[in-house]
């Protein structure tokens, strides 16, 4: 905790407060409290007492709470309590065999997308150019949204931005649906070299980076580049300028098949020797020899996957992704150490991160991004789907994140620094009132039914607070909230109080 941010919160008393009125007072006043102080909250849970009756918690309640934000899109009450039944560790591997758990309602949402079924020339030839799009973006909301198989969707999505695509790139828009069914969802728990390999033979990868056009006599090095550089040893793996060349000779004739080819699938990979370089290369400490084809590159990627700074650099991403901004080096060294042994294998990479000491320790020590924050409201609130989907997405337009539309190869940034500031603070105050007043479009909220035995205000502070973020408010916090629904009549108060604590520091914690 920055001991600085907690006296600025402290001296924010009640007298303080009441000199102003109304719900932007209210939320400045607990935009001022530090949200970490969530994760000692969490660990105390019998801070402060309730006058209503509250689920007992059985086992280490600190470590499910902090381990469910992290690995899935919000714990629901239903998860909550499956878990406290078969105990987290059974859980987690529930969450690592993702086919195992039956999920027929997320199935059936997905009925109402008709370009996911679609043939890759079909979406290509589809009236509603933009359609593809539009229906892959708003499945993948729907998906984390109600999916029971949350660590699967957590992984997709971190799988989606380490191989990041950018959606409107010409034909991508239709590519990218191919992509997503078909590289991503099924190596999201596989090894990470048979990911790799998958990517590069994506159709709507090689049109992003431009190899769809590289040839022996021309060879594109976008690929090539980020290739080393985002997929697999990094910019610190020791490549040099020439290395970029040898890899962008190696994949030459990797491309896709032209819309006007009648002998085969437009849209779909196809290795063209015609225009592949077939002489020798040196990569790193990788030779080729001359006369190679299509196995040029499956020896690179090979190669690359096996290589001990890939090893580091993914292993770093989901430090990143799931333990904290700034990992710790030792565990980074740990899970190298498992990626190696493993072959790369996700699962394996998961379960050791899971089990250990930096994870389990981590709490309050990474911050919800855009999605993460519209999507955990949707799921901790209990809201239901209302009408089209997309309408969730023009709301994660302004909220600075929207699923496949980061334009560079890097993806969406994944540490607190980028997202959180006053602006981007004040966007989801306005999203989560929206919703809980009734008004955004795509979703509703039942607060009377979640606030059903509080009888008081700090009955419904305490209720909501335990319902969305685990936990009860630390005081200073919990009073300004308590303030603010004595104040008239405490039904009408009922969507203020709710779209606070959603737009507060403290529920913005992962």
């Amino acid at each position: 905790m920055k001991s600085g941010a907690h006296t600025e919160c402290m001296t924010l008393n009640r007298r303080d407060f009441l000199k102003a009125s109304g719900l932007f007072a209210a939320w400045m006043a607990l935009a001022a409290c530090d949200p970490r102080q969530i994760a000692e909250s969490t660990a105390t849970p019998a801070a402060a007492t309730l006058t209503v009756p509250m689920p007992t918690v059985q086992g280490d309640a600190a470590l499910i709470a902090h381990t469910l934000r992290r690995i899935t899109f919000g714990p629901t009450p239903a998860m909550l309590d499956h878990v406290r039944q078969v105990g987290l560790q059974a859980f987690i591997e529930e969450q690592l065999q993702p086919q195992s758990i039956p999920d027929s309602a997320t199935d059936s949402l997905m009925s109402r997308f008709t370009t996911l079924t679609m043939t890759s020339l079909e979406r290509l030839q589809d009236a509603q150019r933009g359609k593809p799009a539009q229906e892959l973006i708003a499945a993948t909301v729907l998906r984390q949204w109600h999916s029971e198989r949350q660590l699967f969707e957590m992984t997709v999505d971190f799988w989606s931005n380490h191989f990041n695509i950018y959606i409107q790139k010409s034909l991508c828009r239709a590519l990218k649906t191919d992509d997503d069914l078909q590289v991503i969802r099924p190596n999201a728990f596989a090894k990470f070299g048979d990911l790799l390999k998958a990517s590069a033979h994506s159709p709507a990868m090689l049109i992003f980076l431009d190899n769809a056009e590289s040839k022996a006599s021309a060879p594109n090095e976008n690929y090539a580049r980020e290739l080393m550089e985002l997929h697999t040893i990094s910019v610190n793996g020791g490549y040099t300028q020439k290395d970029v060349t040898e890899v962008a000779r190696a994949l030459t004739g990797w491309t896709i098949v032209g819309q006007k080819n009648p002998s085969q699938t437009p849209g779909t990979f196809i290795f063209n020797r015609r225009i592949h370089d077939e002489g020798a290369k040196q990569i790193l400490n990788l030779s080729i020899p001359a006369g190679g084809a299509e196995q040029d590159g499956t020896m690179l990627l090979d190669m690359l996957a096996q290589h001990p700074m890939t090893a580091q650099f993914i292993s770093a991403k989901l430090a990143r992704r799931f333990v904290s901004d700034t990992p710790d080096p030792a565990l980074v060294a740990a899970l190298a150490q498992t990626f190696s042994a493993s072959g790369g294998d996700t699962r394996e990479l998961l379960r050791a991160l899971f089990n250990s000491e930096a994870f389990k320790t981590s709490a309050g020590q990474k911050v919800k991004r855009p999605l993460e924050f519209l999507i955990s409201t949707l799921r901790l609130t209990g809201a239901t789907f209302t009408s089209r989907p997309q309408q969730l997405v023009n709301h994660l337009r302004l909220l600075g994140q929207i699923p496949f539309m980061w334009e560079s190869p890097n993806g969406y940034p994944d540490v607190a620094d980028f997202w959180i500031n006053t602006s981007g603070l004040l966007e989801r105050w306005n999203v989560a009132m929206l919703l809980t007043a009734g008004q955004l479009d795509g979703a509703r909220v039942d607060l009377k039914t979640l606030t059903q035995d509080a009888a008081s205000p700090q009955d419904v502070v305490d209720v909501l607070s335990q319902r969305f973020i685990g936990a009860l408010l630390p005081d200073n916090a919990r009073s300004i909230l308590v303030d603010y629904a004595s104040q008239g009549d405490l039904g009408s108060n009922l969507p203020g109080v709710a779209g606070l604590i959603l737009g507060s520091p403290h529920f913005q914690v992962r």
